[in-house]
């Protein structure tokens, strides 16, 4: 490994751990000191909830009511839309849950729609994440009732050049305002942006799109409740259900009947897609859940306090470890690529390594992992990586040739991490790993 991480990015901007299966440490270069880990701390949040729910737990939302509509085909009183954390729920989940109301004859609800987001608690977006992002998809807002993870939809069709193109969003939502033109030009060169200063879901558009099929783009929203219940309402016009009240955000009755529940993907699927496509989102959604099955409202701090209570539990170095978000983003994150390694190795020995195991992308073939350039590894490591301003890092696990599997974390904090000089120490010592 010495000759390998040669490069003097590594000597004082590197950090490096390689530990045996039972967390013996067989390497180790400045192992303690505390880095940035960017995404590779989405391993964290994963191992933790794996151990807390297990990798078959689901999470459910549902619709509730206090009384059964009337044979006239109106429910009298609200209904409520109750959240219960799902970090991939779906504009068509709910146009599904809509759909169920109209199979069970209801033609109008005579009372509000009430959005229950009550699950969660704190800031919608982490006040550590840098302000450059907040306008970007992947540092969407966190929400016990959070649609199309935390964005809304908008579709840009070129119409006749010199002449505006159409600007709609999915699904429809009063709770959106659109100001602007996009012009139909020979180029595309658009923005959608939040108006300036303005916390609403207040959306200008500027700038051309060039000719052919209908262009996707997708936007964070805040007030997540309020939105939600605006597409709620929308989806219910669209199935010709009246809704007499309009929508409102509060809290659901503790004694209710479910007239329909939503049960999410399997825990194990939701933690594959997180680190296969370092998705932010989901990360965020889990650390919250984490917090709120834990005993306390499901805030970013109560999530991170059972984290390192797990931390703990695994006889992993916790003080090495100050993190405020679960997905990563934050620059302000620290870890110890020891501690980040023992994470790893504390997971493959626990009662969930499968399906811990299984969630990690193959590295050199698939994910956020798969540009990499392995041999004598290909097939037998499986990683998470980490990109931020200054920040490459990659950690996981090596089945290697005599001695089992290997956990691993490599973290670079330097303006010249991503030079290729990284990259090829990665993969090199992966392949030479998997030869051990």
């Amino acid at each position: 490994m010495d000759a390998i991480f040669n490069d003097e990015i590594f000597a004082h901007s590197g950090a490096l751990a390689i530990l045996a299966a039972d967390g013996s440490v067989l390497y180790s270069h400045r192992a303690n000191v505390p880095m940035t880990p960017a995404s590779t701390l989405k391993l964290v949040v994963a191992a933790t909830a794996l151990d807390l729910f297990g990798p078959q737990h689901r999470f459910e939302t549902s619709f509730v009511v206090l009384d059964e509509p009337g044979p006239d085909g109106v429910l009298h009183g609200s209904l409520w839309l109750v959240g219960g954390g799902d970090p991939l729920l779906t504009s068509d989940d709910l146009r599904g849950g809509v759909g169920a109301l109209r199979r069970l004859g209801i033609r109008q609800i005579d009372g509000p729609v009430i959005v229950d987001d009550g699950a969660f608690a704190g800031p919608e977006q982490n006040s550590r994440w840098d302000p450059s992002d907040l306008e970007e998809g992947y540092a969407a807002a966190t929400s016990a009732l959070s649609l199309d993870q935390g964005t809304v939809e908008f579709h840009v069709v070129p119409t006749v050049p010199g002449r505006p193109a159409r600007v709609t969003i999915d699904p429809p939502n009063d709770d959106i305002t659109i100001d602007g033109t996009i012009q139909t030009g020979w180029t595309t060169d658009l923005t959608i942006k939040r108006r300036a200063g303005d916390a609403s879901n207040a959306f200008v558009v500027d700038g051309t799109v060039g000719p052919g099929a209908m262009q996707k783009y997708w936007k964070p929203v805040l007030g997540i409740p309020s939105y939600v219940g605006g597409a709620l309402v929308a989806l219910l016009a669209q199935q010709k259900i009246v809704v007499t009240g309009g929508a409102q955000n509060g809290t659901s009755p503790l004694v209710g009947e479910t007239l329909w529940l939503h049960r999410s993907q399997p825990l194990a699927a939701i933690v594959g897609e997180m680190l296969v496509h370092s998705n932010n989102h989901s990360a965020e959604q889990l650390l919250r859940l984490i917090g709120e099955r834990s005993g306390r409202p499901g805030t970013d701090e109560a999530g991170l306090a059972f984290e390192r209570s797990e931390l703990r539990r695994l006889g992993v170095l916790h003080p090495h470890m100050t993190a405020y978000d679960g997905s990563g983003l934050a620059p302000s994150d620290k870890i110890a690529s020891l501690a980040l390694a023992q994470v790893i190795a504390a997971a493959l020995r626990g009662p969930n390594r499968g399906a811990f195991l299984l969630s990690l992308p193959r590295v050199a073939l698939e994910g956020t992992v798969r540009y990499h350039e392995l041999h004598a590894a290909l097939g037998r490591a499986r990683a998470k990586s980490g990109h931020l301003r200054d920040v490459n890092a990659l950690a996981g696990t090596v089945q290697t040739h005599a001695h089992g599997r290997v956990a691993f974390a490599f973290l670079v904090n330097d303006p010249r991490s991503e030079s290729q000089a990284v990259y090829k120490a990665q993969d090199r010592a992966l392949d030479a790993l998997a030869e051990f």
